[in-house]
C-alpha cells in the first residue's frame, strides 16, 4: 500500500507533497489546504529541499506522498485517504488498510487519473469551474431564511385580509362551526379517537372568537421575527404552528399546494437555520449539511413531480395533451386565473407553444437531477428553474407559490457565485452559537429522522405517480402499518407532501355567473375582484396575494360541468344547493331527510322495500359526495341570500342587497383572439351552457 517507516524523517504535523508544476494537482491542492486549515502542511515538492533538507528523496513527480507524524510514508491513494483520515474522516482509510480489493481499484483509479492528469483537470473545469474549493452557501443560507420569512408573511396577511368572510362567525365556514363538529363526532366516539388528529389546530384552546385573529397576529409577527433574523428557529416553530392550525380548519379555502408547499418548508427550514438569537449576516454559520440537502430534496421532489404526472395522468376519454405539445394552446386561458399578460402570450403562435413546453419538460424532468451534480450544473439547475418560475409569474396569478419556489432556488447559490460585495458584508467569522452543543446535537438527531420520513414518503409520492391514472397492479402488495402510519402522519401535519399541478389540462373553461333581484328587478351579476365575469374587463395581476373564494369557484364550475353528463346527478346536485340556501343549514344541521321531497316519498310508498333502499342509498352517495365538494359553495349562496357584509367585501361589486331570488348560471369562456379583442375592446368572449341555470326562490 505504499508506505514505510523512515526512522529520522518525523514531523510534528502531518506534511502532504505534491507536484506544484500540475494544473491539477494545484486545483487538488487548494481543495486540500482549505479543508485542512493547519491540520496538514502542503508543500510542492520542487520547494521540499529548501523547507526540509532531511526529507528523504523519491520519486515525486509520479505521486503524492504523505509523510505522517508516526513516521510512516504513504504514497498515491494510500495518501490521500490518510491526508482525510488527518482530517476527521476516517471510513476510506480503514476500508483500504482492511480490504485489498479496495486497495487495488484505489490505487487503480489513482494511477489513471495521474497518467491522464491534463484530460481531468478539463473534466474538472467544466463540472467545477475554475477551482475545486468545497463549497459553502453562508450566504444563500441567511438569504433563505429572511425570505422564507417574507414569504410567510405575505401568506398570513393575505389569508387574514379574505378570513372574516371565509373562516370568520359570519363568513362562508365559520371555523367555530367545524370545530363544534369535530367534538360532537367525539363524544359520539369517546375514547376512540382525538379531536387533535381530527383537526391539529391551536384554536382549541381559545374559547372566544378572536382565536383566529390571535392566530393571524401571532403567525404574522413570527413571521416578520424571521424577516428580520431573531430567534429564526423559534419563528419558524411558531409561524408552522399557525399556518397549519389555521390551514386545518380552513378547507377548501386553504387546502392547495403552495399551502403545503409553505408548511413543508418551514418543516425542513428548522434543519436548516442556525439555532441562535440573532442570525446576523456578518456572523452568518454556514447551514448545516443534512438540512441543506433536505431543501434540495424538496426542490426536486416538487419539481419532478410536477414533471412526472404530466405524463402519468390522462384525461376520462385517454387524451393528454401534455404528451401531444398541445396544452398550451388551452393553459393560458383555462387556468383558474389568468393575468392580462396570459391573453398575449396566448396570441403566440404554435410552434412557440410547442418549444415552450419542451423547455417546461426540461425544466421540471431534467434541470432537477442538475442538484445531485457538481457545482456548475447546480448553478445552471438553479438559474433554469428561476427563469422558468418567472415565466409561470409572468403568465399567471398562483400567489406566493412561484416566489417560494424561487426562495427553495435560491439555496443551490454557493458563496463563491455571490458577489465580492455581498461577501463582504457576510464576515468570516463563525457564530459562537453554532459551536458544538446539546441543541446542535438534538438538531443534528431530528434532522436525521425527518431526512429518513421524508425519502420514505417521496418514494412512495413517486411511484404513486409513476403509476398515474393506471390502476395498480392485482400482484402489488398493501403498504405496510408502518408505512400508511406514516403517510396519515404527513397528511396531518402537511409537512410531506406529494405536489403535482395540472396532472390534466382542462380544455374548457366554465365560469359560474351568480345574480340577484329583488321585487322582480333586473338581475344583477356578482362581479369579483379577480375571476371573469364582465368579458371587457381585462384579467388582472395580483402577485402575491392569492383569492382563495375566486379560485374554489373555479373549481365548483368544472365539478358542475362533469355532472352535466348525469341528469339524476345534476338534479341532485340542484336540490342540494336549493334546500341549503333556503333552509341556511350547516354542517350540524344537515340529515339526509333535509333532501327528501313530498314528491319524493310519494313515489317512494309506491316502490317495494329493496328500490326504496337502492334510491335511499344512491342519495345518500350523492348527497355525501357534495358534502365534500360543494358545501362551501352551497354555504357561499347562503351568504349571499343573507347579503353578509365579510361575504360581501370579497365581491368587487354587484348583487342585489336582501335578494328574493338568486339565478346560478355556467357559461363556457374563452380568450378573445387578436384581431377580435383589439377591436371590440373585449377579452374574452363568452357562451352560454344551457344545460346549467337554475333559480333560487328565497321567499
Amino acid at each position: 500500500m505504499g508506505k514505510r517507516n523512515p526512522s529520522k524523517f518525523r514531523l510534528k504535523t502531518p506534511l502532504l507533497v505534491w507536484d506544484g508544476e500540475c494544473g491539477f494537482c494545484r486545483l487538488c491542492a487548494d481543495r486540500i489546504q482549505t479543508l485542512a486549515q493547519g491540520r496538514v502542511e502542503l508543500v510542492p515538492y520542487q520547494d521540499l529541499a529548501d523547507k526540509f533538507p532531511q526529507a528523504p528523496e523519491m520519486d515525486y513527480d509520479k505521486s503524492v506522498v504523505l509523510f505522517a507524524t508516526d513516521g510512516e510514508t504513504f504514497t498515491g491513494a494510500g495518501a490521500i485517504y490518510r491526508t482525510y483520515m488527518e482530517l476527521g474522516h476516517n471510513w476510506a482509510f480503514q476500508c483500504y488498510s482492511r480490504f485489498k480489493w479496495y486497495a487495488g481499484l484505489s490505487e487503480w483509479c489513482y494511477r489513471l487519473i495521474a497518467e491522464n492528469r491534463r484530460l481531468f483537470s478539463r473534466l474538472t473545469k467544466i463540472f467545477w469551474g475554475s477551482n475545486i474549493l468545497p463549497d459553502t452557501y453562508r450566504i444563500s443560507g441567511w438569504l433563505f431564511g429572511r425570505l422564507l420569512g417574507l414569504i410567510t408573511l405575505i401568506a398570513f396577511l393575505s389569508f387574514w385580509s379574505q378570513a372574516d368572510g371565509l373562516i370568520g362567525s359570519s363568513g362562508i365556514i365559520p371555523f367555530q362551526d367545524d370545530l363544534d363538529h369535530v367534538e360532537r363526532i367525539i363524544q359520539s366516539q369517546p375514547g376512540e379517537i382525538s379531536k387533535w388528529s381530527l383537526r391539529p389546530t391551536l384554536l382549541w384552546l381559545f374559547d372566544n372568537g378572536t382565536g383566529m385573529h390571535t392566530l393571524f397576529l401571532i403567525g404574522t409577527l413570527a413571521a416578520l421575527l424571521l424577516t428580520i433574523g431573531i430567534l429564526p428557529h423559534i419563528a419558524i416553530i411558531v409561524s408552522w404552528a399557525c399556518y397549519i392550525s389555521l390551514a386545518s380548519v380552513a378547507e377548501p379555502f386553504m387546502n392547495f399546494q403552495w399551502d403545503a408547499l409553505l408548511l413543508e418548508t418551514l418543516f425542513l427550514s428548522l434543519f436548516l437555520v442556525p439555532w441562535s438569537y440573532q442570525d446576523q449576516p456578518k456572523y452568518a454559520p454556514e447551514p448545516y449539511f443534512l438540512g441543506r440537502w433536505l431543501v434540495w430534496l424538496l426542490l426536486f421532489k416538487l419539481m419532478f413531480e410536477s414533471g412526472l404526472v404530466k405524463f402519468t395522468y390522462f384525461s376520462a376519454d385517454g387524451s393528454n395533451t401534455w404528451s401531444d405539445l398541445t396544452a398550451l394552446e388551452y393553459h393560458y386561458w383555462t387556468q383558474p386565473i389568468p393575468s392580462w399578460i396570459s391573453w398575449y402570450f396566448h396570441q403566440l403562435p404554435s410552434w412557440i407553444d410547442k418549444v415552450s413546453l419542451v423547455l417546461t419538460y426540461l425544466c421540471e424532468l431534467g434541470l432537477p437531477f442538475f442538484i445531485f451534480l457538481p457545482r456548475r450544473f447546480r448553478r445552471l439547475s438553479c438559474l433554469g428553474l428561476i427563469a422558468f418560475q418567472v415565466l409561470i409569474i409572468l403568465t399567471g396569478n398562483y400567489g406566493f407559490f412561484n416566489l417560494l419556489t424561487i426562495v427553495l432556488c435560491i439555496m443551490l447559490a454557493d458563496d463563491q457565485w455571490f458577489f465580492n460585495l455581498l461577501q463582504d458584508r457576510i464576515g468570516t467569522r463563525t457564530s459562537t452559537s453554532q459551536r458544538s452543543s446539546m441543541n446542535d446535537r438534538a438538531r443534528r438527531i431530528l434532522a436525521g429522522l425527518a431526512a429518513i420520513c421524508f425519502c420514505w414518503t417521496m418514494l412512495i409520492y413517486l411511484d404513486r405517480d409513476w403509476q398515474g391514472s393506471s390502476p395498480p397492479a392485482p400482484s402489488s402488495s398493501a403498504p405496510s402499518v408502518i408505512t400508511q402510519s406514516l403517510i396519515q402522519t404527513a397528511q396531518l401535519t402537511r409537512s410531506m407532501n406529494a405536489y403535482g399541478l395540472f396532472r390534466v389540462m382542462t380544455i374548457t373553461r366554465p365560469e359560474i355567473i351568480i345574480e340577484s333581484r329583488s321585487d322582480n328587478e333586473e338581475w344583477n351579476p356578482i362581479l369579483f375582484k379577480y375571476k371573469p365575469v364582465e368579458l371587457e374587463s381585462p384579467p388582472r395581476f395580483f402577485l402575491p396575494h392569492m383569492p382563495r373564494l375566486d379560485w374554489q369557484c373555479w373549481f365548483e364550475a368544472l365539478f358542475i360541468e362533469q355532472l352535466l353528463s348525469n341528469p339524476f346527478a345534476l338534479s341532485v346536485y340542484l336540490r342540494f344547493l336549493d334546500v341549503m340556501v333556503r333552509s341556511d343549514l350547516n354542517i350540524s344541521q344537515i340529515q339526509l331527510d333535509n333532501f327528501i321531497l313530498e314528491k319524493d316519498r310519494e313515489v317512494l310508498r309506491t316502490l317495494g322495500p329493496e328500490d326504496q333502499q337502492r334510491y335511499i342509498q344512491n342519495l345518500q352517495i350523492h348527497i355525501n359526495n357534495y358534502m365534500n365538494r360543494s358545501y362551501w359553495f352551497a354555504r357561499f349562496l347562503a351568504a349571499v341570500a343573507r347579503s353578509e357584509d365579510s361575504v360581501h367585501d370579497l365581491f368587487s361589486t354587484g348583487g342585489t342587497d336582501s335578494p328574493d331570488q338568486i339565478k346560478v348560471s355556467l357559461y363556457q369562456y374563452s380568450f378573445t383572439n387578436a384581431d377580435a379583442g383589439w377591436e371590440s375592446g373585449a377579452w374574452w368572449q363568452r357562451e352560454p351552457v344551457e344545460e346549467f341555470s337554475f333559480i333560487i326562490d328565497l321567499e
